[in-house]
């Protein structure tokens, strides 16, 4: 399996013929101070299985990571990898909703995804602390 995008952005969907639309990314947060609250965003995986790979739902896991390396949450799921009309490769579209995200400290974090309880892509985040403006 292959990553075709993943990212960080304000709004996805997929469309009645598939197409994955995607706005606003983004691999920075701006706060004035923390904990800084990140009202919605979403975490948008795409992927194309391998011809070879027969599996129709594969798990997924997403973790989010601090500089650290701690775990602050962790999301598990199903991804669909069948459904593939005549003639055109199979695509799989992931869409998970993050909303009111808290981050307690500045600095950077990390999305990690595992498809099949394997490294698959990540997401690095940075959240940045504003200038006082006088």
């Amino acid at each position: 399996m292959k990553a075709r995008i993943a990212v960080l952005a304000d709004y996805a969907n997929v469309t009645a013929d598939r197409k994955l639309n995607v706005m606003g990314v983004f691999n920075v947060i701006n706060a004035p101070r923390v904990p800084a609250i990140h009202r919605q965003m979403q975490l948008v995986v795409s992927c194309v299985p391998d011809p070879w790979d027969a599996t129709v739902d594969a798990p997924i896991e997403i973790q989010l990571v601090d500089a650290d390396g701690h775990a602050l949450w962790s999301f598990k799921g199903q991804m669909n990898l069948g459904g593939a009309m005549p003639g055109e490769q199979a695509t799989a579209n992931f869409i998970l909703s993050l909303n009111d995200l808290r981050f307690d400290k500045f600095g950077f974090y990390d999305f990690k995804i595992l498809v099949n309880d394997e490294p698959f892509a990540s997401i690095p985040l940075l959240v940045h602390q504003l200038e006082a403006t006088v």
